[in-house]
């Protein structure tokens, strides 16, 4: 098969696992890395949220404002500098990465087949 055609049904394991992912938990995928990564209590800024998503500021930052408005995060604004904000998960938060975890999801059946697919 050509690399093209492998990279269209990695895309498309990956795309199934995301969407499975979503209808279990009532979030996407990138919401859920963000929530992760506020989920050891210490407050993160903006930038500290794109770094750990790995996604550009724009797409965070809709990302923020969607978790936001669900009830998961709260933002405060910096007390060094009035420009930066902060970020920390809110009770509904905890209880949501509590939820995930606890799902004890299994990614050996994804990398099971992204494998096969690329090997």
């Amino acid at each position: 098969m050509e690399p093209i055609c492998k990279l269209k049904d990695v895309y498309k394991a990956l795309y199934n696992f995301e969407k499975e992912f979503a209808e279990k938990n009532g979030i996407t995928i990138n919401e859920g890395m963000l929530l992760c990564c506020l989920k050891d209590g210490k407050p993160k800024s903006a930038n500290e949220l794109c770094d750990f998503v790995g996604l550009s500021n724009s797409r965070v930052s809709r990302i923020i404002t969607t978790v936001e408005a669900k009830g998961y995060i709260e933002r405060t604004m910096g007390t060094t500098d009035k420009r930066q904000m902060i970020f920390t998960l809110t009770e509904l938060g905890k209880e949501k990465t509590d939820a995930m975890q606890a799902q004890n999801m299994d990614f050996s059946g994804l990398a099971t087949q992204v494998s096969g697919l690329i090997g």
